[in-house]
């Protein structure tokens, strides 16, 4: 990957992630080096997602026990930061959580689980299990924007779906432009894969294509 679209990447971050009254932006990405392009390119979504949700939701950014940061690494919701979606633009009523690589349990195997790099949750939920869990979406960073998503990715991410027993009914969640994320996405800057779309319908997942910060026609397949 060019080092020049990872740095368009982050300042696309800076630009989007910003303090309301301040400017300054959240600052999540400083100490995170360049190849780090995963992680740059997961919490350059969430905060799309973010902030289009703003257009009909309050954000709060909310510290965990280790302050204003996220997992890198699968880790203790409570340990790590999250955003608290409100009811309204009218209401501070928290609606859900939107976590970062929390690992959340599979009731019937709690030994065994999974962490989405974005969940939408319940926000009640400390130490979760798949019941608290309403939708996933996961970021797929492609060095070539021309790259697609191979059937195995897809699968994996249909399993995460089924052991998640996502999506969930979204009471009051209200996307603007992205109207097409309200479901589980697996999220690329690369191209999508048309043949598969059946599995994905089957499976209530979806491929979202071209999501990233060069203002291309974002696909979807599923």
């Amino acid at each position: 990957m060019a080092i020049a679209k990872v740095r368009q990447l982050r300042k696309s971050i800076e630009k989007l992630s910003q303090w309301e009254g301040s400017g300054n932006a959240f600052g999540f990405v400083e100490g995170i080096s360049e190849n780090k392009t995963n992680y740059i390119y997961e919490f350059f979504c969430a905060i799309k997602v973010l902030n289009d949700l703003n257009t009909h939701h309050n954000i709060k950014l909310c510290p965990g026990k280790k302050g204003y940061k996220f997992a890198i690494n699968p880790g203790i919701k409570s340990e790590w930061a999250k955003f608290i979606i409100s009811k309204s633009k009218s209401s501070n009523e928290p609606l859900y959580d939107l976590c970062m690589g929390v690992s959340v349990k599979i009731s019937m195997s709690p030994q065994t689980t999974f962490a989405a790099d974005i969940s939408i949750q319940d926000p009640n939920s400390e130490d979760p299990d798949e019941s608290h869990v309403v939708l996933i979406m996961d970021a797929k960073y492609r060095k070539s924007s021309k790259a697609t998503l191979d059937i195995g990715i897809i699968r994996e991410f249909a399993q995460c779906a089924r052991d998640m027993q996502v999506p969930k009914r979204l009471d009051g969640l209200k996307f603007n432009k992205l109207v097409d994320l309200a479901s589980n996405c697996l999220l690329t800057n690369g191209e999508l894969i048309n043949e598969h779309e059946q599995y994905c319908k089957n499976n209530k997942i979806k491929q979202v294509g071209r999501f990233d910060c060069d203002n291309r026609q974002m696909i979807v397949v599923g």
